[in-house]
């Protein structure tokens, strides 16, 4: 199984995003050279997320892109669903333990990310990031 770019990419924006205050706008492209991603995939991830009512995107001066909610309440299953429609894709076939074994799968991973939100992604970057800080001694 491998998680797509698109979602991956999706998910570290929204998690940059989840790390600004609340309501306050930056522009897709600030988050996009921070994390190191092309600036144009970004902004289109935003536009679709903005359609799934995920982000709050606005044009001109002081512009730029927010959460809709607190980042507590935005869970990574509902970005993976506004990304990609289907958490995993698994194949129904009736009768088959093999297509059983994959729909307990996919139910565990929804639960699981139904359980994460993007505070949490957010608040454990800090840490790493903190972990990799430069050091100033005087």
């Amino acid at each position: 199984m491998r998680v797509s770019q698109r979602l991956d990419y999706a998910i570290r924006a929204l998690t940059a995003l989840a790390q600004q205050p609340a309501g306050v706008y930056i522009a897709a492209g600030e988050i996009a050279d921070g994390l190191g991603l092309p600036r144009r995939f970004v902004e289109q991830q935003f536009t679709g997320l903005a359609r799934a009512g995920i982000v709050d995107c606005r044009r001109g001066a002081g512009g730029g892109c927010a959460l809709l909610r607190p980042a507590n309440e935005v869970t990574v299953a509902e970005v993976v669903r506004a990304v990609q429609r289907i958490v995993l894709d698994v194949p129904h076939v009736t009768g088959s333990a093999v297509s059983e074994m994959w729909e307990a799968a996919s139910a565990s991973l929804e639960l699981a990310l139904d359980d994460t939100t993007l505070a949490a992604l957010a608040e454990r970057q800090r840490e790493l990031d903190a972990q990799v800080a430069p050091m100033y001694y005087i």
